[in-house]
């Protein structure tokens, strides 16, 4: 399944969160995620979130955006500083202390 509409609605939502930050995204097939690496607009890395395909692919567009504010994910992100949040289809979690690079 494509996740492709999926993943413009997370970047939207970031956008919407981390106003004048760039957004940028890669597919992390190792951990069968898409990661979402959110910049100052220095261009220095802020925030990671990790989002599992399987959690992608179980969501319409309409329904993810609903997922995301439920979670709280920008409140996450912003809490966790450049540790990882991972939303899975187990929940919500951030990964003390490892990064994403």
């Amino acid at each position: 399944m494509n996740t492709s509409a999926q993943c413009d609605v997370i970047r939207q939502y970031l956008r919407e969160q981390f106003p004048k930050h760039f957004i940028a995204d890669f597919l992390e097939g190792a951990r069968r995620a898409q990661v979402f690496r959110v910049d100052a607009p220095s261009g220095r890395p802020l925030h990671y979130a990790v989002l599992g395909i399987d959690f992608l692919q179980a969501h319409t567009a309409d329904a993810l955006q609903q997922a995301l504010v439920s979670a709280a994910l920008g409140e996450k992100l912003k809490a966790a500083g450049s540790s990882p949040v991972t939303l899975s289809m187990t929940g919500c979690s951030t990964e003390g202390g490892s990064r994403i690079v």
